[in-house]
C-alpha cells in the first residue's frame, strides 16, 4: 500500500498504477483537485483519492509500505527567504509532515521524497532520530538536477547524518560583519572584493 501526498493534478499516481502498483492512495488539501482526479481516473481500480492536509494525516499508524512526495514539501517553503536558515514556521511545518509520514509508515517502509532542494538544505530536516529512519539520497538529471531522498523506517541514521540533524537545532552562527572599503573614493575597489 502506498500513499502519495499533495498529488495535485500530476499523472504520477496513474503512472504508478500503470507500472503495477495497484493500491495507491493520493491526497491533496484541495477538494476541487481531488474531485477532478477521482473523475479522471474513475476506471482505475486501486487508485484512491482523499482530501487531506499532509500535516495532519487521518490514516492509522503503520498503514503504508511506501509514502511518496514529489515537490509537496518544497511547496511548504516557498515563502522562505534564506534556505540556510529556514524560519521557525517553515521548520515546524516540515517537522509536522515528517512526523506524520513516520507515523503512518510500517516498519521497513520507505519514504521517498523528490525535490529540487539540495542535500545541504534538506537533509538536516530529514536526519532526525525522532523519525526512526535511515537516510540516503541521489541526484538525478543532466543540466538541471533534482534529488531523490529515501528514508527507511526502522533503520538507524548514519553518524554523519545524525550530526547533521543535530545542527538543525543549534542557533545559527552570527552573520559576518560587512567589509567596507577604507577609502570610498578609491577606484581600485575590485581588489577589495573577495570572489
Amino acid at each position: 500500500m502506498a500513499a502519495k501526498g499533495g498529488c495535485g493534478t500530476s499523472a504520477l499516481s496513474h503512472d504508478l498504477h500503470a507500472l503495477g502498483y495497484t493500491d495507491v492512495t493520493s491526497i491533496d488539501f484541495s477538494p476541487v483537485c481531488i474531485a477532478a482526479m477521482r473523475a479522471r481516473h474513475a476506471r482505475c481500480a486501486g487508485l484512491r483519492w482523499a482530501v487531506m492536509d499532509m500535516r495532519a494525516l487521518r490514516f492509522p499508524d503503520a498503514s503504508f509500505d511506501v509514502v511518496l512526495e514529489k515537490g509537496a514539501l518544497d511547496s511548504l517553503l516557498t515563502e522562505e527567504r534564506d534556505p540556510w536558515r529556514v524560519s521557525a514556521q517553515g521548520a515546524a511545518a516540515l517537522r509536522q509532515v515528517l512526523t506524520e509520514v513516520s507515523r503512518v509508515l510500517r516498519p521497513g517502509g520507505r519514504f521517498v521524497s523528490i525535490s529540487f532542494a539540495q542535500p545541504h538544505f534538506r537533509k538536516p530536516h530529514y536526519a532526525q532520530d525522532a523519525f526512526g529512519w535511515s537516510l540516503r539520497h541521489a541526484p538525478y538529471g543532466d543540466a538541471f538536477h533534482y534529488f531523490v531522498y529515501v528514508m527507511r523506517k526502522g533503520e538507524r541514521l548514519a553518524s554523519p547524518d545524525r550530526a547533521l540533524g543535530r545542527r538543525l537545532h543549534q542557533p545559527p552562527p552570527a552573520p559576518d560583519a560587512p567589509r567596507l572599503l577604507l577609502d570610498p573614493d578609491d577606484e581600485d575597489f575590485l581588489l577589495a572584493i573577495e570572489l
